[in-house]
């Protein structure tokens, strides 16, 4: 199987066998308020700040609010493969906050200017991370040395616009009525990388109430499954590394969830997201 630049791609959760999965989550919802106003988000796993972690929301000292990092801050991949950080900016840019998937507490940094122009983000330390955008792309380094760098697809005009996919289904599930998938894609138009946000929800898992889990990380497109090798798939990886979902591409607006092994279930189920116009 080969990896291709072209396409949109995907990541995350693991499969059960004959693709079924144990159940577990709720649906949670946001509505957005007025400008300025924090999100009005409708969870049981609230923390300290109102963020609900199982609908993929986070809270950001450097905007004061809570956040999903795959709408608000910028992706990057350690440079080992194994992690990787997000950068978001306070409004004013004069603080950029680092959040980490391999469980490294945050870090806060100031802005400060380069004499020979530009700017990094860091703090007054011999340790300190820097946050620095070079030829297009920013890099996070620490003791001169680069640990983290953003995909170049992302920064890349040439590849087109950036643009979100959205695709939606209800899956089969072992032990609860369904899973509602709900996956969003961002990547340049003519590019087979990108990041993706995936919530799965199981219906009346707990108690009878739904129970919902987001998964974040990077999408990428392979080429070829057994006895065609010119489909596409996309590839969702999650953030940590440790979770690997894979998507065949049926045509424009159907995906369907297939196994390791890159085969459809045998079941006869339906396995299929589709996208929703936007």
């Amino acid at each position: 199987m080969k990896r291709t630049n072209n396409g949109p791609i995907l990541s995350a959760l693991i499969l059960c066998t004959g693709l079924l999965f144990s159940c577990g989550q709720q649906k949670a919802k946001q509505e957005s308020q007025a400008e300025n106003e924090s999100a009005e988000m409708v969870g049981n796993d609230k923390d300290e700040h109102g963020c609900i972690a199982s609908a993929g929301y986070t809270w950001s000292e450097v905007q004061q609010n809570c956040i999903r990092l795959f709408e608000s801050g910028i992706r990057l991949e350690a440079t080992d493969g194994k992690s990787s950080a997000y950068i978001v900016f306070s409004p004013d840019s004069l603080k950029a906050e680092l959040f980490f998937s391999n469980g490294t507490p945050n870090e806060i940094l100031d802005r400060r200017s380069l004499p020979a122009g530009g700017y990094a983000w860091n703090i007054e330390d011999d340790d300190t991370k820097n946050i620095r955008l070079e030829d297009g792309i920013w890099t996070i380094s620490q003791r001169q040395k680069e640990i983290y760098r953003q995909d170049k697809a992302e920064s890349d005009d040439s590849l087109g616009k950036m643009q979100t996919l959205t695709y939606e289904g209800e899956l089969p599930c072992a032990d609860c009525p369904g899973i509602r998938y709900d996956l969003t894609i961002r990547s340049r138009e003519h590019s087979g990388d990108g990041t993706f946000s995936l919530s799965q929800t199981y219906l009346e898992a707990e108690d009878g109430k739904d129970v919902t889990f987001v998964t974040t990380g990077k999408r990428m497109t392979l080429r070829g499954i057994p006895g065609d090798e010119n489909a596409t798939v996309w590839q969702l990886i999650s953030d940590n590394g440790d979770e690997t979902t894979n998507f065949l591409c049926e045509n424009d607006s159907t995906i369907t969830l297939i196994g390791d092994d890159f085969k459809k279930a045998e079941s006869g189920l339906n396995y299929s997201l589709k996208r929703i116009k936007q």
